[in-house]
């Protein structure tokens, strides 16, 4: 396997930083734009129940069948971080830019999918970046992370099966066996989206 030490320190660098920090309809969003104001990128890519563009359930595991399934996009083998654990696994790659981590799954097929980069969105217009507040989802709709993802925030993204969305609420200190107050978690921003064949 070939990872490029860079991206690997920079993943495993990120991981400890998120767990260090932190231990619904169908509408329109409202604006999403980063600390200078600037809205993210054309989205590129798009995650909804039916998978994440060309990957599916039926997507077998491995460089070649993913390739296939996102022509234009370099796969390339990473190190990347779960709610359990780290893992070698693959990762499409869009003009240099990480956009998505895919994990094994069973029977030689594609698992879950991560949706890390800035051009992904969700079923229901959900951007990276966006805070919990502008995904107008309720407090019921999530549970909080355990491990590698301790403090955040998992949420079922509205009117799905498969999507679930990750929020990092910053500076929050625990207790780690529940949720943030409210004025907390709606600060919360979207680090990642997941889809669960």
């Amino acid at each position: 396997m070939q990872a490029k030490l860079p991206l690997l320190v920079q993943h495993v660098v990120a991981g400890i930083l998120l767990s260090s920090m932190l231990a619904g309809c169908s509408m329109s969003l409202g604006p999403i734009a980063d600390s200078t104001g600037a809205p993210p990128p054309q989205a590129t890519l798009s995650m909804t129940d039916a998978g994440v563009n060309g990957l599916t359930p039926e997507t077998g595991y491995g460089p070649k069948a993913i390739a296939a399934a996102m022509p234009g996009y370099s796969i390339e083998t990473i190190e990347a971080a779960g709610e359990s654990g780290t893992q070698w696994t693959y990762a499409a790659f869009q003009n240099g830019l990480q956009m998505v981590q895919i994990f094994k799954g069973s029977g030689g097929k594609i698992g879950v999918v991560h949706g890390v980069g800035e051009a992904i969105a969700g079923p229901n217009g959900e951007r990276l970046g966006m805070t919990f507040a502008q995904s107008r989802l309720p407090r019921s709709a999530c549970r909080v992370g355990k491990s590698l993802w301790r403090g955040m925030a998992i949420c079922k993204a509205a009117n799905t099966n498969k999507i679930t969305l990750v929020f990092a609420i910053s500076e929050y200190r625990g207790p780690f066996n529940s949720l943030p107050p409210s004025s907390q978690l709606q600060k919360a921003t979207l680090q990642r989206i997941l889809w669960t064949p």
